[in-house]
């Protein structure tokens, strides 16, 4: 689509860091005047910035934030222990600020594109609505609510990530920290000053809100798109997030992150299920030539929000899988202490795979008709499963044992394990069982070291999975944030 291309090549240009900030432009071939003043454009520019979540040009953004989550944890070990590379810079936590040392620069950049983006178009919408907007019809009413909400639920997933990337964990002086600049608007002289951990939570808390109520409006879209079931899901994540840590647990903030968790498992009329015995195989499994059809997340019903690789790929794959053919990619494969967790009879086993060409044990998440460092696997945001974690975690926090073991099982018994281990649980071992379930459920999917460091947590690697030397990093540690990019 021409808006989309337009959206991507205005990123060739932009620079979004620090000082620098106000460099990065708004859509100068979109705007109010022209695209943005006909229902039509809205939404041609609206999927042009989901098109931005994957990156634009020099700028990206899925895949330094998939990087910063998974390769900072304990979940995976590098394949290859040579000098560190823009690749590695993050798994050796040197957080490197330079455009070629790390994907810090490449991350900050992305987002703020996304940023622009989005409030550009929601300029442009307003600027519709005191217009046009009366003589659409019903349905074309609905389709402009539905793209407002679309563009506020984008802007808070990404100022989500960002925060987490630069801002301290919230438990962490409640807030006050440094957090991120909140750009509200797609004026580049406006370049607010850097806001503070919770003045960044209290806008996604505010565009999520906002997105899932005009969300609702009877517009039928696929997961590959926002709803009001991502919008509740996100509160659920960014609630648990604002939870506390695992010695001072915030009580206000667990109830919410169950509230909207609920919201997703129990109020949407059935849309959304824990997939089961072998559908559950499949939604994992192996499909590097294609015989499964994971690459069409679109009917998946446990997956809320995934993104749509089906036709360009991503190229997380590099991180995951060997291609012979090209000879790249597995940067990094499943580590030890993960492989060391699952259980005989678990069905999470079987994603795992070995690689005849390369003798390495891989993740099958993303294999699905790879090529090169390309995957046409969907990049899940969120799942259902992660609602049923997200409200044991807050039952636990609040001391409710039963409530916390309840959903702890539907993800254990799901994966062929048996109610048992769960019933048979001390009250003091739950919430640390419903992390461990976390960390294997959801692995390989952007959470694994922040669900440590959120929680006031050490995330320690084994010496077999950090080259012979065991490595901790504490919550406190200056490396566990990042540095906003000066350059």
């Amino acid at each position: 689509m021409k808006y989309t291309i337009i959206l991507i090549m205005t990123g060739l240009l932009a620079t979004a860091c620090n000082k620098q900030i106000d460099s990065v432009r708004p859509l100068t071939k979109i705007d109010k005047e022209g695209e943005l003043a006909s229902l039509a454009g809205i939404e041609e520019t609206t999927v042009g910035n989901y098109a931005l979540l994957q990156g634009s040009g020099f700028n990206s953004f899925d895949v330094p934030m998939h990087d910063f989550a998974e390769s900072r944890g304990n979940n995976v070990t590098l394949q290859n222990w040579t000098p560190v590379s823009k690749t590695t810079d993050a798994f050796f936590f040197r957080n490197s600020n330079g455009p070629t040392l790390g994907n810090n620069v490449d991350f900050y950049r992305g987002a703020y594109q996304v940023i622009v983006s989005v409030n550009t178009t929601l300029e442009g919408i307003a600027a519709l609505e005191g217009t046009t907007f009366s003589s659409l019809t019903d349905a074309e009413k609905d389709r402009f609510l539905y793209a407002r909400g679309e563009n506020h639920f984008l802007r808070a997933l990404v100022y989500f990530n960002l925060v987490r990337v630069y801002g301290k964990p919230y438990y962490q002086a409640a807030g006050e920290n440094p957090g991120v600049i909140l750009k509200t608007s797609s004026d580049i002289k406006d370049v607010p000053e850097r806001g503070t951990v919770k003045e960044a939570y209290d806008l996604i808390i505010s565009d999520l809100k906002t997105a899932a109520q005009l969300m609702k409006a009877p517009v039928t879209k696929t997961n590959a798109f926002g709803s009001t079931a991502a919008a509740w899901s996100l509160l659920s994540r960014v609630y648990l997030y604002m939870g506390g840590s695992i010695a001072d647990p915030d009580d206000t903030a667990n109830e919410l992150a169950i509230v909207y968790a609920d919201s997703v498992i129990d109020h949407t009329a059935g849309k959304y299920t824990l997939l089961q015995n072998d559908a559950y195989r499949k939604m994992f499994g192996d499909d590097e030539f294609g015989d499964i059809g994971r690459a069409n997340g679109t009917t998946n019903k446990e997956l809320i929000f995934a993104y749509d690789n089906a036709s360009g790929g991503s190229s997380i794959g590099q991180f995951y899988h060997f291609d012979l053919t090209y000879g790249v990619g597995a940067t990094f494969l499943p580590s030890a202490s993960f492989k060391n967790l699952l259980a005989p009879n678990d069905i999470r086993g079987a994603f795992l795979k070995l690689n005849p060409n390369s003798g390495f044990v891989e993740t099958t998440k993303y294999l699905v008709l790879n090529e090169a460092w390309l995957t046409r696997a969907p990049y899940v945001f969120f799942r259902l499963a992660e609602l049923y974690l997200n409200r044991a975690e807050a039952y636990a926090k609040l001391g409710n044992t039963a409530k916390a073991k309840e959903n702890l099982k539907a993800i254990h018994t799901r994966a062929g394990l048996p109610a048992a281990d769960i019933d048979n649980l001390a009250a003091q071992d739950v919430l640390a069982a419903v992390l461990k379930e976390r960390r294997i459920e959801l692995a390989f999917e952007g959470h694994n070291s922040f669900d440590y460091f959120r929680n006031g947590l050490p995330m320690t690697r084994t010496a077999e999975d950090n080259n012979g030397t065991a490595m901790t990093i504490e919550p406190t540690d200056p490396k566990v944030v990042f540095e906003i990019p000066n350059d």
